[in-house]
């Protein structure tokens, strides 16, 4: 079955409309390295990011998959993080894989330009999603637009540059896809992907065995 381009366009840009709403009144942002404690995952950089969406769906300490959305910032840079608890790696891999075909759907063949209603056009090379390897894993180097969606078709819909990318944790059994985003202008991909590794596995640890406390 064909992917359908205007569904993953829709269910993106719906993310990105709920993660840029204003926090509560009232509510103080907490940062992201606090919010992380406990997840499997911490940040070791240092851009004061701060939480402005945690969602979490399902029993984090529970044996069963559970799922957790993160959005922060810090200045103009946007973090995404979708967490998945209790993901064996073989279907992490499969996550990933999936997850990748379908951001590369919403480039194939062309992309239709608003107010264009049956008009379509080849998306401009330099607007394609950038294979590249990132804290071990595949990753995607993408064009984005304001509200932090993929799959703009020209050149003056895209404010920002992103990555995104992916971190598995086999200890906790945890899956991260990390986005990324900076201003168009301002992107620099070597500094991008030094964030991106700021990402990191809390050491998860080990079970002792009987031949650990013999020596043997």
């Amino acid at each position: 079955m064909k992917f359908s381009r205007v569904k993953s366009v829709l269910a993106a840009a719906a993310f990105a409309l709920l993660a840029r709403q204003p926090a509560c009144a009232g509510t103080e942002k907490a940062p992201l390295k606090a919010a992380l404690s406990g997840s499997g995952l911490e940040y070791a950089g240092t851009a004061a990011f701060l939480v402005d969406k945690d969602f979490k769906r399902g029993d984090w300490k529970g044996t069963r998959q559970a799922f957790r959305t993160i959005a922060a910032s810090a200045g103009g840079t946007f973090l995404r993080l979708e967490l998945t608890k209790n993901i064996e790696r073989t279907r992490a891999d499969r996550t990933m894989a999936e997850r990748f075909q379908r951001i590369d759907a919403l480039y194939s063949g062309g992309a239709a330009y608003p107010g264009m209603i049956t008009t379509e056009f080849e998306v401009p090379a330099a607007l394609r999603p950038r294979e590249i390897t990132a804290g071990g894993n595949k990753a995607r180097l993408l064009a984005a637009t304001p509200n932090m969606t993929y799959g703009a078709g020209a050149e003056d819909l895209v404010s920002r540059r992103g990555l995104m990318g992916y971190v598995y944790c086999p200890g906790p059994a945890v899956l991260a896809q990390v986005e990324l985003f900076f201003p168009k202008a301002a992107f620099d991909e070597k500094a991008a992907l030094l964030e991106f590794e700021k990402i990191l596995c809390v050491p998860f640890p080990k079970v002792k065995h009987e031949s650990d406390k013999t020596g043997k």
